[in-house]
């Protein structure tokens, strides 16, 4: 799928443009280059002028329309807009040319939740309008052909495998590890009224931690669900649910009973650190490349050493963030939808370099990782500038001018698919 990023929450198109804070977990990465002087500004007047492409093929799809590409293959699913009578469809064009290839129709009532690349197929994650629990099917991306089903929202594993959460009222909920070629069950878990959260690394999710309202913690490994550690630590205030149960930086933060928040080692379930938490400003933790980054409603950000728990660094400045590339980059406050782009050094807050302003797409992994971003900034005479945002090595660089004004776009190798804000996809051939 490829969500429009604003550097805070990462949302699909049809929630807007306005930038909310930044996801929780974070980044694959590409090998960064040495920024000289630690400051790295990008001119684009003296960068070479992107020449127009050619011409575009044309895909239908509806305003919102969630998209992907695979296998040589581009998978649109229809948007929020779109029910009809029949249920949603997820349709397969050929990317060269644009031609359909195939058409997969969900189940009346259904909506697409999210399309994903896993065991060398799409997976489409799907739920009911109303009550119910949501469903994944693996197509094959070249027929759309079935392969196999099962009940959950899926999260990718460090190993390859795949999760399938599915949350219930009442901690009737499980989590379920499948063989992704098959689709067979290897083991479950029950998930407590909590919930479960997640170990990452940079491939996907290592280790499941489960925090029982009593205090009771077991820590399971991913790849086989083996319970690796168990401990405790105090009891919900309420003795229903935490405010904060949650994983970062390889620690597991806990709600305390007087307004602070604990930090827990992982590998002991040993007590670290605590820092107090106003419950009136909205505050919650985010995992930011290696810091905890502590934020509010309010905005702003404060980056804790997960070591000691003590700030390392404030800035006021940004109105939203996303680690990637063992990296931050930071939107500048300000009207949207285009937004002064940073690239800061997660440890002490330090500007690496300066991208510009831009408005951000790219892809989500189902882990808040950000890959594959791009910039988009409106140009006088009806143009979009499309450039390729390069946090490790805090640059950007201009890709192509495309005429007309694009919601999104997501890179495909030798081709850009754009969606129009009125609907309707261009692959354009760009090359590299």
């Amino acid at each position: 799928m490829s969500p429009v990023i604003d550097l805070g929450e990462l949302r699909r198109p049809e929630d807007g443009d306005e930038p909310l804070p930044a996801p929780p977990r974070r980044p694959p990465g590409r090998v960064a280059r040495v920024v000289a002087l630690g400051v790295l500004l990008l001119t684009l007047a003296g960068a070479a002028a992107p020449t127009r492409p050619p011409a575009p093929a044309r895909v239908p799809a509806p305003p919102g329309a969630v998209f992907v590409v695979l296998a040589g293959r581009l998978m649109v699913a229809d948007g929020p807009s779109a029910l009809n009578q029949g249920g949603r469809v997820v349709t397969g064009y050929r990317l060269a040319g644009g031609a359909p290839a195939w058409r997969f129709a969900l189940p009346a009532g259904e909506h697409v939740l999210g399309l994903t690349g896993a065991a060398d197929g799409l997976l489409v994650s799907s739920s009911p309008t109303g009550v119910g629990d949501a469903r994944s099917t693996l197509l094959d991306p070249a027929t759309g052909a079935v392969r196999w089903q099962q009940a959950g929202y899926p999260v990718r594993t460090a190993s390859g495998g795949v999760l399938f959460e599915n949350p219930r009222p009442g901690g009737t909920g499980r989590v379920l590890a499948v063989d992704p070629g098959s689709g067979a069950a290897r083991w479950s878990l029950a998930v407590p009224p909590q919930g479960v959260a997640y170990r990452w690394d940079d491939r996907g999710v290592t280790q499941l931690v489960l925090v029982e309202p009593d205090g009771r913690v077991a820590v399971h490994d991913a790849d086989s669900g083996a319970r690796v550690r168990t401990g405790r630590v105090p009891a919900a205030p309420d003795g229903v649910a935490y405010r904060y149960a949650q994983v970062a930086a390889g620690l597991l933060l806990v709600e305390g009973a007087s307004e602070e928040v604990t930090a827990y080692g992982l590998d002991r379930l040993d007590r670290r650190w605590s820092v107090p938490v106003d419950p009136r400003a909205g505050s919650w933790f985010t995992d930011c490349a290696g810091m905890i980054c502590l934020r509010d409603q309010v905005g702003g950000a404060q980056a804790l050493d997960p070591a000691t728990g003590r700030g390392a660094w404030t800035n006021e400045r940004w109105a939203g963030f996303g680690p990637t590339g063992g990296r931050l980059i930071a939107a500048a406050s300000g009207d949207g939808p285009e937004f002064d782009l940073s690239v800061l050094e997660p440890a002490t807050g330090r500007v690496l370099g300066r991208l510009g302003r831009w408005r951000v797409t790219g892809r989500e992994d189902g882990s808040g990782r950000l890959s594959g971003l791009l910039g988009l900034r409106r140009l006088t005479g009806d143009r979009t500038l499309v450039g390729e945002l390069d946090v490790p090595a805090g640059e950007a660089r201009p890709r192509v001018v495309l005429p007309g004004s694009w919601a999104e776009c997501a890179d495909a190798g030798e081709a850009l698919v754009c969606l129009r804000p009125a609907g309707g996809l261009a692959v354009w051939p760009v090359g590299r």
